[in-house]
């Protein structure tokens, strides 16, 4: 088949490392595959695969931007110069855009919600959800019925995918040691992490009265947040006047994860409200790392309370402090859910899995 995935963007997140997987796992299963967005800091990772990127100016967070309407036409020609046989869109823009493209060239549209959506005047319009939509948890798949009618049966559920072997990697204590030292974090502490942009719903704050907590039982404690976003100068803030602020290392979005993984003990993820699924948790278990995590969305769809981490209530923060404190003092706790982690990514949220079942839904809407 010929493919082409549809994204506003390939910077740093989420929807871009998932466009980026998933690309590269149909490529290896032998069909061509075209990456159309307006760029970003993955491109090359898709290039370094043999995967073409097409540069379509679509970053925008309107549907009704002209640029929506200049993105169709182009990906239009796209579709046909390259003899495309279905496409396959990620965002809310991308799905508008690849809506009449589909229209335009009479080939089959397949999107991906990666969360949830608020209904408003573009998707009561303009729902375009294509021939077929793809939920990646079982929360994103009820909202989609129960929220904006979906019919169930058009909906397929396909949890994202991790390449578990680029995450298996067990560091020793030198390498541990040095990348500390490159990400500037103090040898004798243990070190819990949380890798988001800083918005609103992730829940930084929370996760900064929970770190009061736990200092005020273990001091030797330092929060790693890797990420950028317009609410990151607020949470510097709220840091310095918690009196906590040395104990909180601001870290640049990493092109790999991997090595910033492996100096967290513990990984934290404190979603306010709604979380997809969240695929830097799939990541963060596949390293070997616990989790504790808000009980939000589809993240229970990854994290077994007391298996492979704790679910906690959102927005409670004294209750972050326990779960961090017994896997940080129990090694053996520690160990057995970090092996849990690792079992549960390689069985249920393998990259290879993922790339077979959307591989069948293509063949199916084709």
């Amino acid at each position: 088949m010929r493919i082409l995935l549809i994204t506003t963007h390939l910077n740093i997140g989420g929807i871009s490392t998932y466009t980026v997987n998933l690309a590269k796992a149909l490529k290896n299963k032998g069909h061509e595959v075209y990456v159309a967005s307006s760029g970003g800091m993955l491109v090359p990772d898709l290039r370094h695969a043999g995967i073409s990127h097409v540069y379509v100016d679509i970053f925008t967070k309107t549907e009704l931007s002209p640029k929506v309407f200049k993105a169709i036409f182009e990906i239009s020609k796209i579709v046909k110069t390259l003899g495309v046989d279905v496409v396959h869109s990620q965002t809310r823009i991308a799905q508008a855009a690849g809506f009449f493209v589909s229209k335009l060239c009479n080939i089959p549209l397949v999107t991906t919600c990666h969360g949830f959506f608020h209904k408003n005047i573009g998707r009561t319009v303009l729902p375009s959800w294509g021939d077929r939509v793809i939920a990646i948890s079982d929360a994103v798949k009820e909202n989609l019925i129960n929220y904006f009618g979906v019919d169930k049966d058009r909906i397929s559920m396909i949890y994202n995918g991790v390449d578990v072997d680029r995450f298996l990697k067990d560091f020793s204590k030198e390498e541990r040691d040095n990348l500390k030292d490159s990400f500037g974090i103090k040898k004798d502490y243990s070190v819990i992490g949380m890798i988001s942009r800083f918005t609103p719903d992730k829940g930084h704050d929370t996760l900064l009265y929970g770190l009061r907590e736990i200092l005020k039982e273990k001091p030797n404690v330092q929060l790693a947040l890797v990420g950028e976003g317009d609410k990151k100068r607020d949470i510097a803030n709220l840091s310095q006047r918690l009196n906590i602020s040395d104990n909180v290392l601001f870290i640049k979005p990493q092109l790999n994860t991997v090595d910033v993984l492996a100096v967290m003990d513990v990984f934290m993820f404190t979603p306010a409200r709604r979380e997809g699924l969240g695929l830097v948790v799939l990541e963060a278990l596949a390293s070997g790392k616990p989790v504790v995590a808000t009980d939000i969305g589809g993240i229970s769809s990854i994290i077994e309370n007391n298996v492979n981490g704790f679910l906690v209530k959102p927005s409670e923060p004294k209750l972050l402090a326990g779960p961090v404190l017994r896997l940080l003092n129990d090694k053996a706790l520690y160990a057995r859910m970090a092996a849990s982690g690792r079992e549960v990514v390689i069985r249920k949220f393998s990259i290879n899995e993922m790339a077979d079942k959307t591989e069948k839904v293509y063949m199916e809407v084709i």
